[in-house]
């Protein structure tokens, strides 16, 4: 049953479906949470230069319930404590292809996000500090300032990351409207490498590039992308003017519903 003192209420019958996406951003401690009609929104900055944010449609959750749209939805938490809280079970199941239901609950300004885990029988509740701070950064990106945007399928991408020189200090991504098209490059202690990828190679899927663009991002910055790479069905990569990146993953559920993980780059 729905209590009405909560602003907001959600239930799911798989927990994966949050905490494999929460565990894509978690690459720093804290993050905001923002609720509204459409679903959940995490957000995690790094350094006044670096956004993730995790997107978790309303259509995922069996049970979704939202009273206040007002800044009661809005709340700054510990991820490094959540994500633990929702994983609490992995590992320990007894029966295959078991599940983890999950029940979040949140009554306002000053309350705790209450999380109560239920898997086999056994019960587990937590109730988990809130805080006010939740002013982050405007990244949105206006698609008239975009120079180049690119899909690409995301496993055959990430074999091509996982290859680049995790000793280099930056990521640099050149793109064309001629050859080579989509280029990325590192320089570290084995020297330069480079990875062309054709705009026609069969893991392109959108092509579109107006000018061409050099823009070099630090290595450490490019390197938390690879937890959402390794969870995506496909990416898309867009680059603006002034060299923002936005790279979005596109994440799929056992039921076909998606999840949506950006990340931000200056």
């Amino acid at each position: 049953m729905v209590n009405h003192e909560n602003v907001l209420h959600a239930k799911v019958d798989n927990v994966k479906n949050i905490s494999l996406v929460l565990k894509a951003i978690n690459f720093k401690s804290h993050g905001v949470c923002f609720a509204s009609d459409c679903g959940l929104k995490v957000v995690v900055e790094d350094s006044k230069c670096v956004q993730a944010s995790a997107f978790i449609g309303n259509e995922i959750f069996q049970e979704y319930v939202l009273f206040d749209e007002d800044d009661n939805a809005i709340f700054r938490i510990d991820l490094n404590t959540l994500v633990e809280c929702l994983t609490i079970f992995d590992g320990f199941t007894t029966t295959p292809g078991s599940t983890t239901a999950l029940k979040m609950s949140y009554q306002g300004y000053g309350h705790p996000l209450k999380i109560i885990l239920e898997e086999e029988g056994i019960i587990t509740d937590c109730s988990l500090k809130t805080m006010s701070d939740c002013e982050v950064l405007d990244f949105e990106m206006v698609n008239s300032e975009v120079v180049c945007k690119v899909i690409l399928r995301a496993p055959d991408f990430k074999d091509v990351f996982v290859d680049l020189d995790s000793s280099s200090n930056y990521v640099e991504f050149f793109l064309s409207p001629e050859d080579p098209y989509f280029k990325i490059t590192t320089e570290g202690l084995a020297g330069k490498f480079e990875v062309v990828i054709p705009k026609n190679s069969k893991i392109v899927e959108f092509f579109d590039c107006s000018n061409s663009i050099t823009a070099r991002y630090r290595y450490s910055q490019i390197k938390p992308c690879l937890k959402s790479l390794s969870i995506a069905a496909k990416v898309s990569i867009r680059i603006n003017e002034a060299g923002l990146i936005c790279l979005q993953f596109m994440i799929e559920t056992e039921f076909k519903q998606y999840c949506y993980v950006e990340y931000y780059v200056s």
